[in-house]
């Protein structure tokens, strides 16, 4: 239109043409398969080098088999399982050096190697976590950076404890040491939802709002400020509240209602694919897939260099 000339499609913008004629394209490829063999192929020669240290040349592959990972976790997931069987199925030769093993238990620590790279892990045991588990974690942090350790985290927690007797013993302040480790931590963080992830556990367990450089759920994972029933029965309380403060009855059957709904709401948003539809992860697994997954994110991870933080703010003692 613009000089009136006549051309077919091809002549003027065709692919064979810009890859024959013009020099324009450095490569035809016949189909999208053929064109990502080609981009292989290219990414190849680049010579890219690694600027984080590089991989043990040898390692063994689990000795426990990670098909047992579709059994370890409960459907019901308010019963605990031992987080230590998942880390044997996706570490290499299922070897496992625990830190602190006696000391807060309900959270796991240790070092391992995936893939060739080495990695701090912490998993939760049993779900809450209390002052120990916190300050048990914020020191393990703390040596991960000192010796240049990528972390992963593996969550299964309804938060940190609750309640006159831990607020007394100062749950806050051990939890606020631990968030304090996770957000200053310049190690590369991985995530990985097993089971649940409630509350600020999410957040002291590297969740998303903490910027974990890879985050992934389990299929049957659940993720949310609070559990269902937990919400509903906060909203519960201060519906009543309000309504004994305004001097008027409070209606049971409404708010058995409402408690149901909100419930239903909660358990269908915490789901995997809904969380990770929210943009909360960055995909959905299959366990038996973690330590594959795990070993890409670790080899794109170390494209850059690895190094962790030479010193802290002032933690609250």
């Amino acid at each position: 239109m613009a000089t009136g000339e006549e051309s077919d499609d091809e002549s003027l913008g065709g692919a064979e043409m810009h890859a024959r004629t013009s020099g324009l394209a450095d490569y035809l490829a016949v189909d999208e398969a053929d064109a990502i063999r080609i981009g292989r192929q290219i990414v190849r020669r680049l010579n890219w080098r690694k600027l984080g240290p590089a991989p043990r040349p040898s390692y063994d592959e689990p000795s426990q088999d990670p098909e047992e990972l579709l059994g370890i976790v409960p459907t019901d997931l308010k019963i605990p399982f031992d987080p230590r069987e998942v880390i044997r199925r996706i570490v290499d030769g299922s070897e496992f050096d625990e830190f602190k093993p006696l000391y807060g238990p309900s959270l796991v620590t240790g070092w391992a190697q995936l893939h060739g790279y080495p990695i701090g892990v912490l998993a939760n045991a049993q779900g809450v976590l209390f002052s120990a588990e916190a300050q048990k974690a914020a020191q393990f942090i703390q040596l991960a950076n000192q010796a240049d350790t990528p972390l992963l985290f593996l969550h299964n927690t309804t938060g940190y404890m609750v309640g006159k007797e831990y607020e007394q013993g100062g749950i806050i302040k051990h939890g606020a040491q631990m968030i304090n480790a996770v957000s200053n931590s310049k190690v590369p963080h991985l995530s990985v939802v097993m089971g649940a992830s409630y509350g600020a556990g999410n957040y002291g367990m590297s969740g998303r709002a903490y910027d974990p450089r890879f985050m992934f759920s389990w299929v049957g994972a659940k993720s949310a400020v609070m559990g269902p029933a937990q919400l509903a029965g906060v909203v519960s309380i201060v519906s009543r509240q309000a309504a004994a403060a305004a001097g008027r009855p409070y209606d049971e059957e409404a708010d058995a209602k409402t408690r149901a709904m909100i419930e239903a709401q909660i358990e269908r948003e915490s789901l995997a694919y809904f969380t990770s539809g929210m943009l909360y992860d960055d995909g959905v697994i299959d366990p038996r897939d973690t330590r594959t997954v795990l070993g890409i994110c670790l080899s794109v991870i170390h494209n850059a260099p690895v190094q962790g933080a030479r010193g802290y703010g002032v933690f609250r003692l």
